[in-house]
């Protein structure tokens, strides 16, 4: 590779969305992702892992010229979202035609989106994309991790980006630290069909124990999420596909109505995490490698997303200027521009946890009175609804 190359490693949904950000400005970049991607088969059911893409997201998408790769039919448009406390009256509800709008956002599974991301990043001259890649070799280097690729030997790219997720290789190899907690929590997620289907509102419920949640997927499927302690998550994993859904149907509320398929099921622990730094040498985080928020309100991939572009741009920048792809006052003005935004998500993901799952009592007549309040809150509500739509 030569010293203006950028190797991204890992391509996932932001890495991906990255590559094609370059490759359509004409910037050489390579991709390193270790597995082909998945396209999901016309008749097959709705995978486990899905995402929400809100309005900035979705425009960023097509912007690059990824959205049309996607298959329209597994798309789900949403146009309300309604939360509510299990022990109060209170509820907040946002909707579309507040705003004028047509929908709130989609959600769209995570594989979907990767894999027309890759096959979107395939078509580009200006990126080379290894998916399967061979095995990539990270060792700890002065000046960034030292890479050398089976079959091939050592890399040496102007840039190494990080998208290799929140486990980062390549981010503990370059000695970056992490500021990191554990929720005690796990998600249970299960893809299903309920009856009566799944329209276009998503709804969350938040209860002592954590929240309950359903995402609207296509063809009136539904994305259904469940936090608990560890312990009750294998407890639920442990019950036969009859004893679950009955578990489901009895905790969650009645706006679920009845569970006639269950697809899939699943769960993944919740921890937050935090780089120290989002650069160091030749080395620049992205995405889940840099920060690593509470699921709670489904923001995870608009701020990767948000980093791909704020990255691409100075890239493009420094290009036109004749910089160096690694130039540091550019990684340094990338981190200014990024950590506040996904610091200020990521706190109040953690406030929402913490306030809304302690226990009943006293507080809980402040939860329920503090939604309603927002809910009729003019302004307030708003300017939340702006941020979770646009991110700004």
């Amino acid at each position: 590779m030569r010293p203006s190359d950028i190797l991204i490693v890992g391509g996932g949904m932001v890495g991906a969305a990255l590559a094609m950000d370059l490759g359509r400005r004409g910037i050489p970049a390579r991709v390193l992702e270790a597995r082909p991607p998945e396209w999901p088969a016309a008749d097959e059911p709705p995978r486990l892992r899905v995402s929400a893409l809100n309005r900035r997201s979705i425009e960023y998408l097509q912007e690059i010229g990824a959205w049309s790769w996607l298959d329209q039919a597994r798309v789900a448009d949403f146009d309300e979202v309604v939360t509510w406390d299990i022990s109060g009256e209170g509820r907040l509800s946002f909707t579309a035609a507040e705003l004028g709008l047509d929908r709130l956002g989609v959600f769209v599974e995570n594989q979907h989106l990767q894999a027309a991301l890759l096959a979107a990043v395939g078509e580009l001259q200006a990126v080379q994309l290894d998916a399967p890649a061979a095995t990539l070799h990270i060792e700890p280097g002065e000046n960034g991790p030292a890479l050398s690729l089976e079959g091939e030997g050592l890399l040496e790219p102007g840039l190494v980006v990080a998208a290799d997720g929140a486990m980062s290789p390549l981010r503990d190899a370059a000695g970056i630290g992490v500021w990191e907690g554990d929720y005690d929590q796990h998600a249970v997620v299960a893809s299903v069909r309920p009856r009566p289907l799944a329209g276009r509102t998503t709804w969350q419920r938040f209860t002592p124990e954590g929240p309950q949640a359903l995402l609207p997927l296509a063809d009136g499927n539904a994305s259904l999420v469940w936090y608990v302690k560890p312990a009750k998550a294998r407890e639920l994993l442990a019950l036969s596909d009859k004893q679950f859904i009955h578990a489901v149907e009895d905790a969650f509320p009645s706006d679920l109505g009845l569970i006639d398929v269950l697809y899939d099921r699943g769960s993944f622990p919740i921890r937050r995490r935090h780089a120290r730094r989002y650069w160091q040498g030749n080395l620049v985080l992205v995405g889940d490698s840099a920060h690593a928020i509470h699921p709670l309100a489904g923001q995870g991939v608009n701020l990767g997303l948000r980093d791909a572009r704020d990255l691409a741009a100075r890239i493009a920048e420094a290009h036109r200027k004749a910089l160096p792809v690694a130039h540091s006052p550019m990684l340094a003005a990338y981190e200014r521009a990024r950590r506040p935004d996904n610091q200020l998500m990521q706190s109040t993901m953690s406030l929402f946890h913490w306030g809304f799952t302690a226990p009943l009592g006293p507080l809980a007549r402040v939860r329920s009175a503090g939604l309603g309040l927002a809910g009729r809150g003019g302004w307030l509500k708003r300017r939340v609804l702006r941020y979770a739509l646009e991110g700004r």
